[in-house]
């Protein structure tokens, strides 16, 4: 799964998932019917792998924008740095 990553601003961005292949689709698909618990994890994991990579290594996810997005193929996230 690839991902686009854009920050609107510190601490928010939004994140859509573009799916590569066959499974990647099934996958988005069968989230939007009803999510089960393997698909929200494998989706979410997505999530946080473009966010680690595309806006900071220390990023944590604070909270999902539910009323701007439209789960599972884009969200906006409110994020936060964490530093050790």
């Amino acid at each position: 799964m690839k991902y686009l990553v854009k920050e609107i601003s510190e601490g928010n961005c939004d994140i859509t998932l573009l799916p590569e292949n066959l499974n990647d689709r099934n996958l988005l698909a069968e989230t939007t019917k009803g999510v089960q618990n393997d698909d929200q994890a494998t989706i979410q994991s997505h999530y946080e792998h473009a966010l680690k990579n595309e806006v900071h290594g220390n990023a944590a996810f604070v909270s999902l924008n539910s009323e701007q997005s439209n789960y599972p193929k884009r969200v906006n996230v409110n994020y936060q740095i964490v530093l050790s």
